[in-house]
């Protein structure tokens, strides 16, 4: 690997602003080729071996892997420039397939807390029994009916800043060790997806911890807050425009989610 990356891009395809990430000649280096992210040179290079294309493949496609196992036709970005590969030719997930993942694991997340805030719930039983005490007693006397309980009334703001807390641990401690040890929440094993260090989709054996507390907190504390839902909401469409298809979290610890099946 060289410490020197040059300056520029390749040629860009036709009817292309800039070229495709992909592997091309080397300008440092006839002998090898340098891989270009499609923004700029990254410092990966290659031997270079020959033609990388045959005369009929279009512009803007990479060269079959020796053995077969890049298709031909397959092209590294789409029409919008997102790509559709880590640098290293692993197919990222679509955005449909992280959605469902991310549906599955709030269900799963949403029902240990609710287990394990059941006491704090039911502190709430007292004021709203003598809620609708009143609602009757206003009924059989004919006055108006009583102003609903605000939510300060029914749960204390201890015991909401407890059930708070314990959504964040719960979401915590479920992201952080399915990262670190499976590489994976279940939502997204599931759906056949794998969280990766950015561009090194073949990379197996659970995140490292600094990674997967990182992307963790990222996603799950804004969660807990109203204040913080557009965040939230910015953060799970970010991959619909990132040109890495990352979200927000991903960038922050810098990963990226592949599709194995």
């Amino acid at each position: 690997m060289s410490d020197d990356i040059p300056v520029g891009s390749p040629p860009a395809p036709p009817g292309r602003h800039a070229a495709p990430s992909g592997w091309y000649p080397d300008p440092v280096d006839s002998r090898t080729e340098r891989y270009w992210d499609g923004w700029q040179w990254s410092r990966n290079t290659r031997p270079f071996n020959g033609p990388v294309r045959q005369p009929s493949q279009p512009a803007g496609y990479p060269a079959p892997v020796p053995g077969g196992a890049w298709p031909r036709n397959q092209p590294t970005q789409t029409p919008s420039g997102q790509a559709n590969f880590t640098e290293d030719r692993v197919p990222l997930a679509r955005w449909g397939w992280r959605l469902l993942a991310v549906v599955v694991d709030t269900v799963l997340v949403g029902i240990v807390v609710t287990l394990l805030s059941i006491p704090i719930y039911l502190r709430m039983l007292g004021p709203f029994r003598d809620y609708i005490s009143k609602i009757l007693e206003a009924a059989r006397t004919g006055q108006p009916p009583p102003a609903a309980p605000s939510t300060t009334e029914l749960l204390s703001a201890t015991d909401q800043l407890l059930a708070a807390l314990i959504a964040i641990a719960v979401g915590m401690v479920y992201h952080v060790l399915f990262l670190r040890l499976r590489q994976a929440t279940p939502g997204k094993l599931v759906c056949g997806l794998l969280v990766v260090p950015a561009d090194q989709g073949q990379v197996r054996g659970g995140l490292p911890w600094r990674m997967a507390i990182v992307r963790a907190a990222v996603w799950v504390i804004p969660g807990q807050s109203a204040i913080f839902y557009l965040l939230r909401l910015v953060d799970g469409l970010f991959p619909l425009w990132h040109r890495k298809r990352q979200a927000l979290h991903d960038v922050a610890a810098g990963t990226q989610v592949v599709k194995l099946r």
